[in-house]
């Protein structure tokens, strides 16, 4: 499944690591409003990441009781987030050194990057950040197709959100079957965030998750703090890993 890409980009390093150019990945990035998913981005891409289409999303009183949206008040200040309008899109190059440390860099920065000595691999990602609103539940639909991976986000203090889940893990298995009629099995990684909020006793926690959503061994499950970027470096090497082990089995 993975991206047939005919780019500058892509042709110049199949030429310069034909051993070491891994290909390009298309990951959806899915999850309800509130989730994270921005957030994770964020947090892993730095100030490579520039929202395309993002608004403050506003605090209403109901959602004190509704569990569409989570916001808590500190003292006298709100904690609110981001939500993206519609979709983000953002594609970028992860270079494993010889070292395995793991960087990310703009694709323009290819010809740069191919100077350097130290470089065990390099992969080429592209996120899809879907709108987690309601209105826009046509837009994972849209996305899936051609995943080669997907990363469902919960709000672990949101039973809503993590309800949700198993919507996506359905999405996940349709695009499965429709693009081989279920012999390749796409990778999912669910991560349940906000631990950070652990100590306010509002986080539900990874198995009360894992027996709401039934889910079985095949997902690959991390806690996360989009706020302390916990978890968050274990997600993208367990990404990598699961990514280049089905590589080598086709």
């Amino acid at each position: 499944m993975t991206i047939r890409a005919t780019g500058r980009v892509t042709r110049v390093l199949k030429q310069a690591l034909p051993q070491g150019f891994r290909g390009v990945y298309k990951i959806n990035i899915v999850g309800s409003t509130g989730a994270g998913k921005t957030e994770f981005l964020r947090c892993l891409l730095g100030d490579l990441f520039k929202p395309t289409t993002e608004s403050q999303r506003r605090a209403k009183t109901e959602n004190v009781v509704d569990a569409t949206h989570t916001w808590f008040r500190i003292g006298k200040k709100r904690e609110e987030s981001t939500t993206t309008v519609s979709l983000n899109t953002v594609g970028i190059l992860l270079v494993r050194t010889l070292f395995n440390s793991i960087e990310f860099h703009p694709v323009k920065k290819v010809d740069e990057l191919l100077l350097r000595d130290d470089i065990e691999e390099i992969w080429q990602f592209v996120f899809f950040d879907n709108a987690g609103q309601e209105r826009f539940d046509f837009m994972p639909q849209i996305t899936m197709r051609g995943a080669d991976a997907v990363i469902v986000l919960a709000d672990g203090t949101n039973m809503a959100s993590i309800e949700k889940v198993s919507y996506f893990l359905e999405l996940t298995r349709e695009e499965e079957y429709r693009a081989s009629d279920g012999q390749i099995r796409i990778p999912i990684f669910i991560l349940l965030n906000k631990k950070d909020l652990i100590e306010r006793g509002c986080y539900i926690g990874l198995e009360s998750v894992r027996h709401m959503i039934g889910a079985t061994e095949e997902y690959l499950y991390y806690e996360t703090s989009m706020k302390t970027g916990e978890g968050v470096d274990d997600t993208i090497r367990s990404l990598i890993s699961t990514l280049h082990e089905n590589a080598q089995e086709k």
